[in-house]
Parts: C-alpha cells; structure tokens; sequence
C-alpha cells in the first residue's frame, strides 16, 4: 500500500487578504508577535478546509525559528533585506556579482557564522527556549536535517546570470565558488547545531536552479558537488522544483537519496518508473490552483496519483499558493486525493 499525504502551504498573502495579518520583520524576530500569527493561519484553516484534517481549533505555534538559509546566507555576504507585510523576507541584490572566482575563495566563511543575523536568531533561540524549553529549534536541526540550497543554486543567487558564463567558461572557477558556498553553510550551521546541540544526519538539498541547466553541464559540474555534499550524511533528499524531465537519470546518481520533490511539468510516470525506491514528492502548480476549477483540479491530481502509484509513499507538495487562489480548489485537491485511496490501495498489492 502507497502511504500518501498532502503538504499544504499557502503564501502569506494569502493569509493577509483573507484574516488581515501581517508579517514584516516582527514575524521573524518577534516569537511572541508569530505565535500569534500562526494560531491566526491554523485557526483559519481549521474553519475552512477542517474537514480534511486541515488546521486546528486550538493552533500551537511553532517552537523553532525558520529563516531560509539561503537568505541567511545572502544577508551575511552583504545582501540586503526587505520585509512586506504580506510576504516572505526578500533579500535583494547578487552580492557576488562581479568578483573573481578567486576573490571569493578568498572569503573567511568564519566571517559569516559571527554575523550580526547569526547573532539575532541564537538570541532568538534563547528567547523561544524560555517559551517552549526544550522544544526550541532553529531551522529544525533538532529534527536531524540540514535544510538548505545547493552550492550552485546559492552560488546563483549569490552570482546572478554571470554563473552560467562561468559555468562554460571556467568550470574550474565555479567549482571553487561552489566549495565556499559549502564552507559558508557548514559554519553557520556549526554555530546553530553547538547552540541547540543537535546532531545532523540528514540533509535536504533544494536546487532550484537546476532545471536551467542542460544534463551535460549538470553531470559535469553540479551532480559531483551534490554528491559530495549528500555522502557527508546518512541520508539525503532532493528538491529540483523546476522542469526536471531531463535531469531524472542523473538524479539517480545522488547518494543516499529516500525522497525527491519534482516540479510541474516534469514527467511523473518517467519520474516513478526511474527512481522506483523514492518517497515522491510532486508539486501542485499553484497556477493550476490559481486559475483552474475544480474539475480541472480533479483530473490533474488524479493523474499525478495514478502515475506515481507505484510509490513506496507520495507526497502532494501543495505550496505556494497565492493571495487569489480559490479555497474551493484547495477542497478539490483534497477531494481528489480520497478519491485516489483505494486505488493507491491496491496499486503495490
């Protein structure tokens, strides 16, 4: 039997048409001020879609401080932040844009673990042990996983477009850049796990960038690094949340892989059928949810399910879902999954 689930995840502008919060930057460095954000969103939840088990009538907060390490590191190579009020922390700028692979391999990756930000979320930690003790978190390390973004897909952010001339012009430099952005996130998380005294052994591993690139140079350059990187750990997931068709055979080369998130438009059944053993996690396009109606919702999800039918466990990454999306959609897609239950029942039989 197929173990399915659905991970639900809207935008916080979303919330913010719908119940009237905010974010900001109290959202991030403010727990008491989240706390009461998040009752708000679980709450909302519950008196819409609690039916399908979403939400709570008595929401508990979340006890870990979650900023996406890849804005973390951003913000300590000198990118700027800004916070809406009904969005996630942006961080602005390419700050590495411009220098030489060798001016960045020359970066102290120490610097960045002693930022001011490092210092405002284990202060924040200690904050949210006061509140929650033991259940205090940052990023979830207590979990086991380190949660972050591939060297090439920070290096990209970090780089802008010119990593792609370097990745043809001078593979050698984008290796170097590559080994600093892991240097970097190796030294942040060394100071978060000394502070919450977790043990990492598991590592998720977003690429959201990959898609942009051909199999060729992705074997070449970017598969060795991501391999290097998961066999450091017992276990490793992936995220590729572009067009992934092309990249699955070589997705099959990554080391200690249990789950992979695909993103739409990659070909499932292809997806299923060459990574047999992996927990599959699709993403729903949020666009589809957006501007379908239900019965398209229905027919999609229900093709995803059957395709990937053959799954050890499913995942349906419902994210991202923006201010306007309809909440008779999201009902649909929960619909479409209890339709598909028998048929994931007997699908491994």
């Amino acid at each position: 039997m197929t173990c399915l689930d659905v991970s639900l995840n809207f935008m916080p502008a979303f919330y913010a048409k719908h119940i009237g919060v905010t974010y900001g930057e109290p959202y991030y460095f403010d727990p008491g001020y989240r706390a009461a954000v998040e009752r708000a969103e679980g709450r909302f939840l519950f008196e819409t879609l609690g039916r399908f088990g979403v939400g709570s009538p008595d929401p508990q907060p979340s006890p870990s401080v979650f900023i996406q390490p890849v804005d973390l590191v951003m913000r300590t190579q000198g990118a700027p932040w800004r916070f809406p009020a009904d969005a996630t922390v942006e961080s602005q700028g390419t700050p590495w844009a411009g220098l030489t692979a060798e001016e960045i391999a020359a970066i102290d990756p120490r610097q960045a673990a002693r930022h001011p930000v490092i210092d405002a979320l284990v202060a924040q930690y200690r904050e949210l042990q006061r509140m929650y003790g033991e259940q205090a978190d940052i990023f979830g390390t207590k979990s086991g996983t380190m949660n972050i973004h591939t060297p090439y897909t920070t290096a990209h952010q970090l780089c802008g477009e010119d990593l792609f001339s370097l990745l043809l012009d001078d593979p050698g430099g984008a290796r170097m850049i590559f080994a600093k952005v892991w240097e970097i996130y190796q030294a942040i998380f060394a100071r978060v796990t000394a502070v919450t005294g977790a043990r990492l052994t598991r590592v998720q591993l977003g690429d959201c960038a990959a898609s942009l690139i051909s199999l060729r140079t992705y074997r070449e350059l970017i598969l060795p690094a991501n391999q290097a990187l998961a066999s450091q750990f017992e276990r490793a997931g992936y995220h590729s949340c572009g067009r992934s068709t092309h990249l699955l055979t070589a997705f099959r080369d990554l080391p200690k892989l249990d789950s992979i998130q695909l993103g739409p438009g990659t070909d499932l059944a292809v997806s299923a059928q060459l990574l047999p053993e992996l927990h599959l996690q699709p993403l729903v396009d949020p666009i589809l949810m957006l501007m379908g109606d239900p019965d398209m919702i229905h027919r999609t999800i229900e093709e995803m399910l059957y395709v990937t039918a053959t799954a050890p466990a499913i995942t349906l990454c419902a994210w991202s879902f923006d201010r306007d999306t309809p909440l008779e959609n999201a009902a649909a897609l929960y619909d479409a999954v209890d339709r598909a239950k028998p048929h994931l029942q007997n699908a491994r039989s």
